[in-house]
């Protein structure tokens, strides 16, 4: 009975994060949650998602302004996430040496655990900052080239005859 409570929760609750909805064909791009996370939908087709704005760079390759920032945001957040990931890989060793209760610790081995601990902070302060700053720059991509499919096309004045 037990066995079978654990299993329903986890229906109930994966179903709570996921949406049927599908916005209809379009040139613009939209944002869904599908299997509990988001992701961009341009043309029925799923791009990517905000995550790491895979995709996103070739969905606005026609609005130069929105690829940019796309590129500029996908770039961030990969960055950010590999900062994290070393600058926690790094703070983990670290306090792995400051934490070794040897009575033989050397003054070597605990300036290393701390320095190393200190640049894990410094990873982890400057990856956050780093993802931080791409989202938003993958929400602009969207934005700017969903309004470029809205503007309305330049108008050139019609030469008109002296006669």
């Amino acid at each position: 009975m037990r066995g079978g409570s654990v299993v329903l929760l986890a229906l109930v609750l994966t179903q709570g994060c996921s949406s049927s909805y599908q916005p209809a064909r379009s040139p613009r791009i939209a944002t869904v949650i599908d299997g509990g996370y988001p992701t961009f939908v341009k043309d029925g087709e799923h791009i990517g998602s905000p995550a790491f704005g895979t995709g996103l760079v070739d969905a606005t390759s026609s609005n130069p302004r929105a690829q940019h920032h796309a590129r500029v945001g996908r770039n961030l957040m990969i960055g950010g996430i590999a900062s994290y990931l070393v600058g926690l890989g790094t703070g983990v060793g670290g306090l792995v040496l400051l934490a070794q209760d040897d009575a033989h610790l050397s003054t070597s081995k605990s300036n290393v655990g701390t320095a190393l601990a200190i640049t894990g902070i410094v990873g982890l302060v400057a990856g956050s900052v780093m993802m931080l700053s791409g989202q938003p720059h993958i929400y602009d991509a969207v934005n700017i080239y969903n309004d470029g499919l809205d503007a309305p096309l330049p108008r050139t004045p019609v030469a008109t005859s002296p006669y």
